[in-house]
């Protein structure tokens, strides 16, 4: 049976259990403090002071109102600071749980989701739990309390009167449960709506060269405006829900007042309770709705947030990449031999990739993958990276199977150069450091040599501690993909797998890379995607992939010299069309 968020939600509170004691003791001395002012004010002031001329309890109760009021503002700020803590200590881990989470999500899992609905959940939904959470420990723990303190008094004034009130408190709470469900529906709504707005802004600004270069500012913006106004509309109807929910709440309260004053009015009449007395009760009666009251705010608040947590809650019920290894073995240092027995694998069930594909890669060859677009280039690659598992047959490297090894321990055996290379907004140097967190200043310098991109990195104004701007804008496509290359000398793995960029770099450019790669690929089993054909001579062999097989294999020389996929792409190349 599956766990209610709130109790998901205990394991991150109970960690700082010991904030709960002196919580719970500010908690009941507030409490305490504030039921004496009626007390005080109703059965003493009135009743003795005034009715009986004790003049003599004049100065106790008023020194005594005085002092709980302020003692009770002391204990009642020592209560919500300390909740605070605890609940921003609790949300804290939370989020830190769900971005460690995230990070080991397969790669199928963010192809299908938008990274703006999962910033949202990050960030938004945490937000909206964390005021949740201070809801149900803060509101609901201090009215709780409030609201007993209360009934007892109540009780003890006058239990007949009391008892009338029970049948009120009930319909209160079927109240509350019956607009539960509800609250947290509508709340569910509007937080899918702002995940799929904030999916649209980050795709929006990611791309917003193209949105100015085909003028295409306006259709975005209706589309903004399209996702707004649901958002608006949605939290109008949450906002209806809010004003009926407490108009309801507010009727049966002072339905219930009415009648006290109906009955006790009568009672002090016939002199069988006295009017300080009466006072009192109706001053207790009033604080007494007050955390009911309260506590019905707490309750819409709550269930405003188990939609927020039920979303957070479905990305951690997500299957991580490291739960989905049969054993986890750790990797030894391979040498590279790379295998693809008789893998199928469809990214899609109706239209498979790969079919019976076969194919093993010795240590330190350097073996090119050549075919149009689709043909499952790329895929071999996400397939050895173990993004994807195949559907049937086999990877290993060095012979084991790569489902058996442990996900970490087997991409430190791997280094990804990619076509479109991703650099964070940071320096260079923390870029480069993604081969190697550990690696020593000199270690990164040397990489950056290796990579032909040092000389350049020693005419920016701060070197290596320069910021390239997000996804490296301060950089040019040449300098952004030698950096990449440099992440790849100073990881220093023995497999490496090479998306060839030097498409879209100038001559210089693609000279420097080009000598780069001549040193990277050296003792290395390495797989090149060949986008330029022309750039394969380090390649001791060549395979081409139509429509998830092989079809053809050799060398540059050899394909070209006889009828050939490979010599009609080389042929297509020299026209100026490049291969996918």
């Amino acid at each position: 049976m599956e766990r209610s968020p709130v109790f998901r939600l205990a394991k991150y509170i109970w960690p700082h259990w010991y904030l709960l004691p002196p919580v719970l003791f500010c908690m009941i001395a507030a409490t305490l403090l504030s039921l004496a002012p009626p007390w005080l004010t109703g059965v003493v002031l009135i009743d003795r002071v005034i009715l009986d001329k004790e003049s003599s309890l004049l100065p106790w109760v008023v020194f005594g109102i005085l002092g709980s009021v302020i003692f009770r503002q002391v204990f009642d700020f020592a209560q919500r600071y300390l909740l605070a803590l605890l609940s921003q200590r609790a949300i804290h881990q939370l989020r830190c749980d769900l971005y460690l989470h995230l990070e080991q999500l397969p790669l199928s899992y963010f192809s299908r989701t938008p990274v703006g609905d999962l910033a949202s959940r990050q960030v938004n939904d945490a937000d909206s739990l964390e005021d949740g959470l201070q809801a149900l420990v803060t509101e609901a723990g201090v009215h709780l309390i409030l609201m007993l303190g209360t009934l007892g008094l109540l009780f003890s004034l006058n239990t007949r009167l009391t008892w009338y009130i029970i049948p009120f408190m009930v319909l209160l709470a079927v109240t509350m449960h019956i607009f539960r469900r509800v609250v947290r529906g509508s709340s569910l709504a509007i937080r899918q709506r702002l995940g799929q707005l904030s999916t649209l802004v980050t795709e929006t600004l990611s791309g917003i060269a193209v949105v100015k270069a085909f003028s295409m500012e306006r259709a975005e913006l209706n589309r903004f405006g399209s996702l707004s106004i649901n958002i608006l509309r949605a939290n109008l109807r949450l906002a209806r829900l809010e004003g009926i929910y407490s108009s309801t709440v507010e009727l049966i309260l002072i339905s219930g007042t009415v009648l006290v004053v109906w009955l006790a009015a009568p009672q002090v009449i016939a002199e069988q309770m006295t009017l300080g007395a009466m006072v009192a009760y109706l001053s207790y009666l009033t604080r007494f709705y007050d955390p009911l009251k309260g506590l019905s705010r707490a309750n819409f608040q709550i269930q405003k947030a188990m939609g927020a947590a039920e979303r957070i809650y479905a990305v951690l019920d997500t299957v991580a990449e490291t739960d989905q290894s049969s054993s986890g073995i750790l990797a030894p240092r391979v040498s590279g031999r790379v295998t693809f027995d008789h893998v199928d694998f469809a990214y899609d069930p109706q239209r498979p990739v790969l079919k019976d594909f076969s194919l093993e890669v010795q240590p330190g060859e350097v073996v090119a993958l050549v075919g149009s677009s689709g043909a499952g280039k790329t895929t071999l690659i996400n397939l050895l990276l173990r993004f994807y598992p195949p559907t049937a047959g086999t990877v290993s490297l060095d012979g084991h199977s790569l489902d058996t090894l442990d996900v970490q321990s087997l991409r430190s055996q791997i280094s990804l150069v990619s076509q479109e290379p991703f650099l964070f907004s940071s320096t260079v140097r923390d870029n480069i450091l993604y081969g190697d967190p550990q690696a020593e200043p000199a270690q990164v310098e040397q990489a950056a040599k290796n990579a032909n991109i040092h000389d350049f990195i020693a005419t920016l104004p701060e070197g290596y501690d320069t910021l390239v701007g997000q996804r490296g804008v301060a950089l040019s496509g040449g300098q952004r993909q030698r950096i990449s290359l440099a992440r790849a000398f100073l990881k220093d793995s023995p497999v490496l797998l090479l998306d060839e960029a030097t498409t879209s770099v100038d001559s210089e450019a693609e000279a420097l890379i080009q000598d780069a790669l001549e040193n990277l690929t050296v003792g290395r089993t390495t797989l090149i995607i060949a986008h330029r054909l022309s750039s394969l001579h380090r390649a001791k062999r060549i395979i081409i992939l139509e429509n998830g097989r092989i079809t053809e294999e050799g060398t540059h020389q050899s394909l070209l010299a006889r009828p050939s996929l490979y010599r009609k792409l080389y042929d297509l190349q020299t026209l100026d069309q490049p291969v996918g």
